[in-house]
């Protein structure tokens, strides 16, 4: 039978890239034991905005929490974004996003089909000598009270 795995945010390390971003590999290959879909979890601070990028395939953005006043942009498009949106970025779009006038975190999921697509996997791997870190490796026994 197939093992199947259970991850909640609060469990996981977040890798801290910036004094205004941090990132949460929520699922990817390594910590499934198998080929996943990569969702990781970003939040940026209030008064913040990500340098951005443009990928060879495409993005998904889940918006889980963010103030008024905050926004992706996709090259010259401002989007103001709200708790719930989907943003479907299309390969080689340069997109960021910008919290500069929010007054809370923006949290917001993102997914690819790889976690080789995901820029800071490499960077956590390269730091920590894997892409995830749990805060307590029993928390799912616990959790299960097994």
């Amino acid at each position: 039978m197939a093992e199947w795995k259970l991850v909640n945010s609060e469990n996981v390390v977040p890798y801290v890239c910036d004094d205004s971003y941090s990132s949460k590999m929520l699922t990817g290959d390594e910590m499934a034991g198998r080929q996943v879909i990569n969702i990781n979890e970003g939040t940026l601070k209030p008064g913040g905005k990500t340098d951005g990028g443009a990928h060879d395939d495409c993005e998904i953005y889940y918006i889980v929490d963010c103030d008024e006043d905050t926004y992706v942009w996709l090259d010259d498009d401002r989007v103001p974004v709200k708790n719930g949106d989907i943003i479907v970025i299309p390969p080689h779009v340069f997109h960021w996003i910008d919290n500069t006038k929010g007054k809370k975190p923006f949290v917001l999921f993102t997914f690819w089909p790889r976690q080789e697509q995901n820029g800071v996997f490499f960077v956590r791997k390269e730091a920590w000598g894997t892409s995830v870190r749990n805060i307590d490796d029993d928390y799912v026994q616990k959790r299960l009270g097994k």
